[in-house]
């Protein structure tokens, strides 16, 4: 279908179209009057979203940024709108509604006629609930609090259920603003302003507790997570303590390096009296043996009064005595300047005491000389020496395994020491972090604030909105008249018969020879058609139209022309006599064969002077006045008087149901078509309906061309499909097809 049929279709039924957006628009209009006048309170509030207040948007992802903002709307107002907010309204619309009641004829409750079915059906007293009320719930408990015993159909009842409300609540971002507008619309001008004001402080009310419920949640795990973290701290703080305290530990590393500093020393001390033995024992086995050659009992008598000497051994005795004590100092890191001091003193004492001393037997006196009373002395000094050395390398020796074994005590507790201060720096590092979470959370919920706020408070709305019935009702008209011309259209497609004569050549895929448009008049005579001017544009139209296909039969160079159509009354003979006749107004001669045995309408032309048409009969069809003569197979005789039909000649019949195969059987009805074309310029024959008749595909092999007749105002159905498939493969046989009856305003 192209857009010009599409608007015919739209001319055609114009005032039907007319109505129904008349129709459409004045009942629109009077319902809309009808309506009650309602009352819209209006409020708008900023998100904090675009405007910082809580909520981070990345600014290098455009994209990103613009999802957030988009999602953070959406949740908010499927927030706001959701059960649990809806929720709070109904019980505080309930509750005014029941504290009003409760004043008798001075309250004013937003709805006065609640649903008494639904009340009975539930069962519930309303003066029972409100006594239950006033016992239960005093006056600030009330103005504060919502009733927590109502329940859903109470709700219903009153009309202020979740369904009612979230219809009428309306929340939507402004543009593209941080702004949300929230209206709610109804008959009540102050039940408007109530539900405004009320949601908006109750949802801010909550939202900031949700805000602030999550900061404290949050603070509360820090806090906790901080204490926890203290408490293990300090309880490997008191470890540590009480593990150096029982150690007597101050510094265990500087401690244990003290003592293996001091046992280094006392390990050279051990050494050096190491090294002094052997020598002082070379130098007494020396002496002694020079004291031999001087006389063997003398040396021993004056080494033994030298040894045996008491004053002499005290002194050895407190010398020994004074060495250990060096040592210990020396050990423990003192100075042993004093004690040296008193040793050195002694020795020379001792050796005072040494020079001084005689033999025992003084026959020896005189046999002793001075060196032999030397070598005596300094073997006795030397074996002192040696005495004195080996105590010192057993001092030495017992201070080095003591101080080892507290060296090795020390780097036990070193290492027991060090587990615990690992243990404790970790424990350090989670109390810093833990500490400086608890600070953040704790300082992050005291700045926390709502990122809601009142940009314009919600409205009284004393003037009620206005109705627009005029842009309503015109667009109900538009509305109305736009599926009203859907309805038509889709009629038009749901409609199979061939409208125009593109759609012909989309639906049969056939040639087309030209179009016929449809007329009406009442017994118009040819002659007169053909040779006036006719005053009616559409006869005008028809005349051309018929002259159009006249010409493309001239040029097609057939002589032979079977005219046929897949139906019944598509205008095959009244287009064969028009053509005809059109024809012999070019100084053409035509025979016209009837071999159209089931409706033989040519055959009534044969006795007739003239030719007239009438298109007004019953159901708009082409009908044409005729007479029914003799079948007579000798054309020459036919109307050979009427100047009219001097051109035409007409072979009739008498009709019947045989087929033309079984009337021209044995006849050579093909020699007979070439005798007559060399006398006649064309010859027309028709066909039966070729739906329910085999006549048309009979004559095939008598004709040259086949010419397809087809009404636009039938349609085509799955029974002509099998006839169309046959022309089509006749292919160039099928000079083209007709469409007749077509309304010009298809064209």
């Amino acid at each position: 279908m192209d857009l010009g049929y599409l608007i015919n279709i739209l001319l055609k039924r114009k005032w039907l179209l007319l109505t129904v957006v008349l129709i459409s628009s004045i009942a629109t209009y009077f319902f809309i009057d009808s309506l009650p006048e309602t009352f819209k309170s209006k409020a708008v509030v900023s998100t904090g979203i675009i405007d910082y207040k809580g909520v981070s948007l990345q600014k290098d992802n455009p994209f990103i940024q613009q999802f957030q903002i988009e999602s953070s709307f959406n949740s908010l107002i499927e927030k706001m709108k959701s059960r649990n907010s809806i929720k709070m309204l109904t019980d505080t619309l309930l509750l005014h509604d029941l504290q009003e009641r409760m004043k008798g004829a001075q309250g004013k409750p937003f709805n006065e006629k609640p649903d008494e079915a639904k009340l009975a059906d539930l069962g519930v007293d309303m003066d029972n609930l409100v006594m239950k009320l006033k016992t239960n719930y005093n006056d600030s408990f009330l103005n504060t609090k919502p009733v927590p015993v109502i329940d859903n159909q109470l709700a219903e009842a009153f009309k202020y259920d979740f369904e009612s409300l979230w219809k009428k609540l309306e929340i939507k971002r402004i543009g593209e603003t941080d702004y949300l507008s929230v209206e709610y619309e109804s008959n009540n001008p102050a039940l408007s302003h109530f539900v405004v004001k009320t949601f908006l402080e109750k949802f801010f009310q909550t939202h900031e507790e949700d805000l602030t419920r999550k900061e404290r949640k949050a603070e509360e795990f820090a806090a906790t997570q901080f204490f926890a973290r203290k408490h293990e701290l300090d309880s490997i703080t008191s470890l540590i303590d009480n593990y150096k305290n029982v150690h007597n530990l101050v510094d265990v590393t500087s401690q244990r390096e003290g003592v293996v500093a001091h046992i280094k020393d006392l390990e050279l001390k051990l050494e050096e009296s190491r090294l002094q033995i052997p020598a002082l024992k070379t130098n007494i086995t020396s002496l002694e043996k020079q004291i031999v050659k001087l006389g063997k009992g003398i040396g021993d008598d004056f080494a033994n009064a030298i040894l045996y000497r008491d004053d002499v051994n005290n002194i050895d005795e407190q010398v020994k005595k004074l060495q250990e004590q060096k040592v210990e100092l020396f050990a423990s890191g003192k100075s042993t300047v004093a004690i040296d001091k008193s040793i050195e003193a002694l020795r020379l004492r001792q050796a005072d005491m040494i020079s001084k001393t005689v033999p025992v037997n003084s026959s020896h006196k005189g046999k002793l000389d001075d060196q032999a009373i030397q070598m005596v002395q300094d073997k006795v000094q030397k074996q002192l020496e040696l005495e004195l050395a080996e105590a010192a390398v057993t001092s030495y020796q017992h201070e080095i395994n003591r101080l080892q074994g507290k060296a090795n005590v020390l780097t036990n507790n070193d290492n027991e020491l060090a587990t615990l201060i690992s243990a404790k720096e970790l424990a350090d590092k989670e109390y810093s972090l833990a500490k400086d979470k608890y600070e953040a959370a704790k300082s992050y919920s005291v700045s926390t604030e709502n990122p809601l706020s009142m940009v314009e408070d919600p409205e009284f709305p004393f003037e009620s909105e206005p109705k627009h019935r005029a842009v309503f009702s015109a667009f109900a008209g538009i509305a109305g008249g736009s599926v009203a011309s859907i309805i038509l259209f889709l009629l038009a497609f749901l409609d199979s018969s061939l409208q125009s004569p593109g759609h012909f050549q989309r639906v049969t895929k056939l040639p087309l020879l030209g179009f016929v448009n449809k007329v009406k008049v009442k017994n118009m005579n040819l002659n007169d058609l053909f040779l006036n001017f006719q005053p009616k544009s559409d006869l005008e139209a028809f005349k051309e139209n018929i002259r159009k296909i006249r010409t493309a039969i001239e040029e097609s160079g057939a002589k032979c022309i079977l005219f046929a159509s897949p139906k019944a009354h598509e205008g095959k003979s009244f287009l064969t006599v028009m053509l005809a006749y059109a024809l012999s107004l070019n100084d053409k001669k035509i025979l016209i064969i009837d071999t159209n045995f089931k409706n033989n309408t040519l055959s009534g032309y044969k006795t007739k002077s003239f030719i007239e048409i009438s298109t007004d009969g019953p159901h708009h069809q082409s009908t044409m006045e005729n007479g029914y003569g003799q079948l007579s197979s000798n054309p020459e005789t036919a109307g050979s008087d009427d100047t009219n039909l001097r051109n035409i000649d007409i072979v009739a019949n008498k009709g019947g149901s045989q087929s033309p195969a079984e009337v021209l059987a044995g006849k050579n009805f093909k020699k007979v078509i070439e005798q007559y074309a060399k006398k006649y310029d064309f010859i027309f024959m028709e066909a039966a309906a070729m739906n329910k008749y085999s006549d048309a595909r009979e004559l095939m092999p008598f004709v040259d061309k086949v010419v397809v007749v087809m009404s636009a105002e039938s349609p085509v159905g799955n029974e002509d499909k099998d006839s169309l498939e046959f022309l089509r493969s006749l292919e160039d046989k099928v000079v083209g097809g007709i469409l007749n009856k077509v309304d010009l305003k298809n064209i």
